[in-house]
């Protein structure tokens, strides 16, 4: 038994070093993309602002810490792709859409939101949608400017990765960990899609429901850190609906 121990322990000391070696290894070489971690980084601002200009002053500090979780998800989802690890980073992006649709259910539901804190309430993905969708600051308006469908078919395409049930997002191919941190452009490319077309959507959602504090000249630093994930061809509609107008 001696024997074993000393053996697990020799194994252990070799995965220890391989470890920070393939980490250090996938940051050097994804270096070459940093024009594509910018983008994401710019991206995430939004999320940032959110917090810091309008949620830290309407929510209570349950609720805000919904949204403080989901810009953890975010922050976490870019850090992990920095070093290609990529199931997970794209399980983090799936965590913030839900931590994001949760906390504006929950801002408007302040008893179910403390039955939610003693384990008494939960929520399901569609039934919050189907909520949202139904909310009259959003039932009115164009699907193509609420998010809510976006985020549905990301939510959708997200899981698989969760739950490994597509082949393309499996980590191996023949049962062996073929490596948990991988320089891989074409990973990198995957992941930059999901999570730009995410952020976008989400940042499309908090306009549309936080309308009422962010038309006409209110919140400044938020609308232009907003103008940084939504693309250029829906800032005429959020103007033209919702009276928001973003920088560009």
């Amino acid at each position: 038994m001696e024997q074993f121990k000393l053996e697990v322990q020799a194994n252990f000391e070799r995965s220890f070093i391989a470890t920070k070696t393939s980490v250090e290894d996938a940051l050097t070489k994804l270096e070459a993309h940093k024009t594509i971690y910018s983008e994401s980084y710019s991206r995430l601002v939004s999320l940032q602002a959110w917090r810091s200009e309008l949620f830290c002053n309407i929510f209570s500090s349950d609720t805000e810490e919904f949204f403080q979780e989901a810009h953890n998800d975010a922050l976490m989802s870019h850090s992990l792709a920095r070093q290609g690890a990529w199931r997970v980073a794209l399980m983090s992006l799936r965590s913030l859409i839900e931590n994001t649709v949760f906390g504006l259910y929950y801002c408007e539901h302040p008893v179910e939101l403390q039955q939610w804190l003693f384990g008494e309430h939960r929520l399901g993905f569609s039934e919050t949608t189907a909520y949202l969708l139904r909310h009259p600051k959003i039932k009115d308006l164009d699907g193509s400017i609420t998010g809510i469908e976006t985020l549905k078919k990301e939510y959708a395409t997200l899981s698989k990765a969760v739950h490994g049930s597509a082949k393309a997002f499996r980590m191996s191919r023949d049962g062996t960990v073929t490596g948990l941190n991988l320089n891989s452009p074409a990973d990198l490319g995957a992941w930059c899609t999901r999570e730009q077309s995410t952020i976008a959507a989400i940042n499309l959602l908090l306009v549309c429901f936080f309308s009422d504090h962010v038309s006409g000249a209110a919140l400044p630093n938020l609308r232009k850190s907003v103008s940084l994930a939504i693309p250029l061809k829906k800032h005429a509609s959020l103007k033209s609906a919702l009276k928001v107008t973003l920088r560009h």
